[in-house]
């Protein structure tokens, strides 16, 4: 018995010796333990890593009444294909890894607006959080998303459960101490709370800003496309956001005049991708004139007004460098 105590206490040894307790955070040892520092908390600050989404045989389900499944027409397949090899090329073209969403299974696959990454989760710093998302139509995506980033071996932080409802375009880094939540039929109260839990266990100083609006998405209504620079509608946003905005954060914010589209993705502060063509011009023109250096890409079957989202919406950043500073 003796003999057992005295192992066990030379274990313990060892192990305080050799093997402390641990303290340091997760971010501090992300690079040697998960291969890369994951995540995000900005949505201007270099891009190093994306997902996309090809699309597939999910397609063939989409069929007369096309409005269920959120189409007007048939989508021709292989014009979605060739689209997406333009937008992927676009990405890659400034040295973005591009990961591909893994297909669905089985053989009736049905999520038809799997392209629209973004929705499914978004990435905090350390990794990403899956959502849980309000439509039928699209619940499941969060599945493949989940099953792909851990392919790539990022991590993933939380899974938002119980009745918590959130989607990657109601979350947006204004800046990386300051992360605005638009709650609306698509993000809740307990979705943004599961939310903040996670980004304060990380950083109990990030601002969370939730607040409805008057829409399905935030990024529709604020666009970062520079450190300190977003276009803002006021229409879909509460008065006290755009004040947190402008007043707090002190934001150079591009008014987007009524009837202006502007969606983009920054590659870097102040370069953006924003889809071109039909209705999207002025909004190209509205940033080339406040300085804002626009890379655009023609890829009418996956964007408004031919589908139902932006190039926002099509894209989910994994890392991004750190915004500059000074």
């Amino acid at each position: 018995m003796e003999e057992l105590e005295r192992a066990r206490d030379r274990l313990m040894e060892i192990y305080y010796r050799y093997h402390p307790p641990l303290k340091t955070s997760f971010l501090e040892d992300q690079e040697w333990a998960w291969g890369d520092r994951w995540g995000v908390d900005t949505e201007v600050g270099r891009l190093r890593k994306v997902l996309l989404h090809r699309p597939g045989l999910e397609m063939e389900a989409v069929k007369e009444p096309y409005e269920e499944w959120r189409y007007e027409y048939k989508p021709d397949l292989e014009e979605m294909r060739r689209d997406y090899e333009t937008l992927k090329k676009a990405f890659e073209d400034e040295g973005v890894e591009v990961f591909e969403r893994l297909p669905e299974e089985g053989p009736r696959p049905r999520l038809v607006k799997s392209i629209y990454t973004r929705d499914p989760s978004f990435a905090v710093p350390g990794g990403v959080i899956i959502g849980r998302m309000y439509d039928r139509l699209r619940r499941g995506e969060e599945r493949y998303t989940l099953k792909t980033l851990a392919s790539i071996g990022c991590p993933v932080l939380r899974v938002v459960n119980g009745r918590g409802v959130i989607e990657g375009g109601s979350v947006m880094w204004i800046t990386p101490k300051h992360l605005a939540i638009g709650l609306s039929w698509r993000a809740n109260e307990e979705g943004a709370r599961q939310v903040a839990q996670v980004v304060w266990a990380e950083d109990p100083d990030i601002e969370v800003h939730a607040e409805p609006i008057f829409g399905g998405h935030i990024d529709g209504f604020i666009c970062m496309v520079d450190v300190k620079t977003a276009v803002v509608s006021r229409d879909g946003l509460a008065y006290t956001t755009y004040e947190w905005l402008k007043e707090e954060i002190g934001l150079n914010i591009i008014e987007r005049p009524k009837g202006v589209y502007v969606a983009a993705v920054a590659v870097r502060p102040g370069r953006v991708i924003c889809a071109s063509g039909e209705g999207k011009e002025e909004g190209i023109k509205l940033l080339e004139r406040n300085g804002i250096d626009v890379i655009p890409i023609d890829i009418p079957s996956l964007v408004e007004p031919r589908n139902s989202g932006s190039i926002h919406c099509l894209t989910m950043p994994i890392l991004r460098d750190n915004e500059p500073s000074g």
